[in-house]
C-alpha cells in the first residue's frame, strides 16, 4: 500500500512539474527574448506599409497590439536602405507601444519585405 502511495505521488509531482513550465519560457505572442544593452527584453514585430515619410520618420500603417492603425517608425535603425511611400516593411520593436495618434512604438530594426 505504501508503495502505491509513492508512486502516485512520484506521478503527480511530474504532472505539475510539466504544467509549470520553464522559467524563461516565452509567453508572449509574437515576442522573442533578446539581450537588448546588457537587458533582456521582449522583442516584438509586425509588418505594416509606409504612408508618410519625413526625415528618417515614418508613418506606417499596421495591424499591431491586436488592432490596426498608423504608427511612428523610426527608419534610421537601418542605414543601408531607402524606403519610399508604398513599401511594405517588417519592424520590430521593444514591445511597448505608446498610446498616442499615431502610436509610437521603440524601432529596433526596420527590413523592407519583398
Amino acid at each position: 500500500m505504501n508503495r502505491k502511495y509513492t508512486f502516485l505521488s512520484a506521478i503527480i509531482f511530474i504532472v505539475l512539474l510539466s504544467a509549470f513550465g520553464s522559467p524563461n519560457d516565452d509567453k508572449t505572442d509574437n515576442g522573442k527574448i533578446a539581450e537588448i544593452s546588457g537587458i533582456e527584453k521582449t522583442v516584438s514585430n509586425f509588418v505594416g506599409t509606409i504612408k508618410d515619410i519625413n526625415g528618417h520618420r515614418a508613418i506606417v500603417n499596421a495591424k499591431i497590439g491586436g488592432g490596426e492603425g498608423d504608427v511612428f517608425v523610426d527608419l534610421s535603425v537601418n542605414k543601408d536602405e531607402t524606403f519610399q511611400v508604398g513599401d511594405k516593411i517588417k519592424i520590430e520593436y521593444d514591445g511597448t507601444i505608446l498610446e498616442s495618434n499615431p502610436a509610437k512604438i521603440n524601432t529596433l530594426s526596420v527590413e523592407l519585405v519583398k
